[in-house]
C-alpha cells in the first residue's frame, strides 16, 4: 500500500495564482487613473501612462498564463486541457487527465 499524498501545497499555489491573476485583471483601471494622475501633470505627457498600461496588460498576460498552464498535483500534466480539449481553468471540476478532483486533500481513487 503506497502512503496517502497530501495536495494541499499545490492547491495553496493554485489559490494564489489564481487571486494574483484576478487582482491583477481587476486593478488595471485604478492603477492606470492613479498613475496618470501622478505623471501626466508634471510631464505633460501621456507616453508614460501607455507604457505604464502596455507592461500591466504583459503582466496581465503573463499571470493568465501561467495559470492556464497549471499543471495537476498527481499526474503533472496541464490540469484543464489536452492537445484538442480545453475546459477552462476555472471551471474545470477536475483534472481533465487523472480525474483528480479540484482542492482534492490527498490522493483519492479515480
Amino acid at each position: 500500500m503506497t502512503p496517502a499524498v497530501n495536495y494541499q501545497e499545490h492547491w495553496r499555489r493554485y489559490k494564489k495564482l489564481r487571486t494574483s491573476f484576478f487582482l491583477i485583471w481587476l486593478g488595471y483601471v485604478p492603477a492606470c487613473i492613479v498613475f496618470t494622475m501622478f505623471f501626466y501633470p508634471r510631464l505633460r505627457s501621456f507616453a508614460p501612462s501607455v507604457a505604464f498600461a502596455f507592461l500591466w496588460m504583459l503582466m496581465f498576460a503573463v499571470a493568465g498564463m501561467r495559470l492556464a498552464a497549471w499543471r495537476c498535483p498527481r499526474c503533472r500534466k496541464v490540469f484543464s486541457r489536452t492537445g484538442w480539449y480545453r475546459r477552462g481553468i476555472f471551471l474545470a471540476p477536475k483534472c481533465v487527465h487523472c480525474g483528480l478532483p479540484k482542492y482534492a486533500g490527498g490522493d483519492v481513487q479515480q
